[in-house]
């Protein structure tokens, strides 16, 4: 009897986290043009139209955005470590 009242609230619990993560689901933000989305640098943390930061993906599922100051930034990091060495 305790096993049946077990399974009926683990089955409880599943459906309600299902009709709750759909809820979640369709109360997002729905954007008029995906591609004007706004994205962080990774390593500086602003916020930046996805046009212009430079994306690369590493693996299958890690996608890093770069602005094009931090990227400045570490070319002239690595001349300098270049230069250093020399």
């Amino acid at each position: 009897m305790i096993g049946l009242i077990g399974i009926a609230i683990i089955i409880l619990i599943v459906i309600f986290s299902i009709f709750y993560g759909y809820g979640l689901i369709l109360k997002q933000e729905r954007s008029q043009n995906p591609y004007s989305a706004q994205l962080k640098c990774t390593l500086c943390g602003r916020t930046f139209d996805k046009g212009k930061l430079v994306e690369r993906a590493i693996g299958i599922e890690k996608i890093y955005y770069f602005c094009g100051e931090c990227i400045q930034s570490l070319h002239k990091d690595y001349l300098n470590l270049n230069s250093k060495q020399n």
